[in-house]
């Protein structure tokens, strides 16, 4: 019957192979992606980037920018708009993440914000993927449009803010294998490193590094 024996230094260095193997097989299999930082949700750097609410004075009517952090901004819209009874006209512009609202009733107005702001939070099945891409030399890139893909796949829904950031909210299944892509063109498109979503993990705050053109 034939034995086996083996010496700690030959244990040790199995491990190191196996462990250079694993190295060598995750870098060719995620050759070309994006540079990408996991932010702390709770961090100061992932808390400034959440966007606030904007009141202006329109030259006609009161006016104000809302730009939805967790939730989809059509959704809190129409919650508000529910929970809040309007005195008199009302109109909404819907772009990206953003609703602009005009209304002839500066109280409704601050009652609309105040209801969107307080429903814009996650709950039960909802996630968030929100961060903000930068190119090389650390500056912005704006009106890039951000896809999720993975099991639950979101396409042609969001784009980088001005300022760089984004907001993706959504109603995910969970799994290990989500990563987000950036497009410049549907031949110049970018993948961050996959993450997770999940009960446990329902917010995913990420800074990536976009390659400058040319």
């Amino acid at each position: 019957m034939l034995a086996f024996r083996f010496s700690l230094k030959g244990l040790l260095g199995l491990f190191v192979v196996v462990s250079m193997a694993i190295v060598i097989t995750t870098q060719w299999r995620y050759r070309g992606r994006l540079t990408t930082y996991f932010l702390d949700p709770t961090s100061a750097e992932a808390k400034a980037l959440l966007a606030s609410p904007v009141l202006a004075a329109d030259e006609l009517l009161p006016t104000a920018e809302y730009r939805a952090n967790y939730r989809d901004v059509r959704w809190l819209f129409s919650k508000a708009e529910d929970a809040v009874a309007i005195s008199g006209g009302l109109q909404a512009d819907f772009d990206n993440d953003r609703v602009v609202i005009r209304t002839s009733e500066p109280d409704d107005l601050k009652l609309l914000i105040a209801k969107m702001s307080e429903a814009d939070h996650l709950e039960e099945d909802h996630g968030v993927i929100r961060g903000i891409a930068v190119d090389e030399n650390d500056r912005p890139v704006a009106n890039l449009p951000v896809d999720l893909l993975g099991p639950t796949q979101l396409v042609n829904a969001y784009l980088t803010r001005p300022d760089g950031s984004f907001s993706v909210p959504v109603e995910f299944t969970p799994s290990d294998d989500y990563t987000l892509r950036f497009r410049r063109s549907y031949a110049e498109t970018y993948q961050t490193m996959p993450f997770s979503l999940g009960k446990s993990k329902r917010e995913v705050v990420v800074r990536v590094v976009i390659p400058q053109k040319g």
